[in-house]
């Protein structure tokens, strides 16, 4: 079974790609301004970035310092409301 180990795991994420920028694809700013939650943080070249899942069940990557977290609200990713086999 696959789990992800992150302090940040479950928090909602509203990502705020800036404009133009060279780090991020269409795909980005068609997620941008979204409320996702947190799956994981890598750490990659010396930048954290933040696996984002959205309730369409889509992953997008995103630097964490363009998000807008929400530490307050429910924690949870779509993998916490998944039927579990019985």
């Amino acid at each position: 079974m696959h789990r992800h180990n992150t302090p940040l795991r479950g928090v909602t994420a509203i990502p705020h790609p800036k404009p133009d920028d060279p780090n991020y694809t269409a795909v980005n700013y068609t997620y941008a301004g979204r409320s996702g939650h947190i799956h994981e943080v890598v750490e990659i070249g010396g930048r954290e970035l933040a696996k984002v899942g959205f309730d369409d069940r889509k992953i997008v990557y995103y630097l964490l310092e363009d998000l807008e977290l929400d530490t307050t609200a429910k924690r949870g990713t779509f993998h916490d409301t998944e039927a579990k086999p019985t």
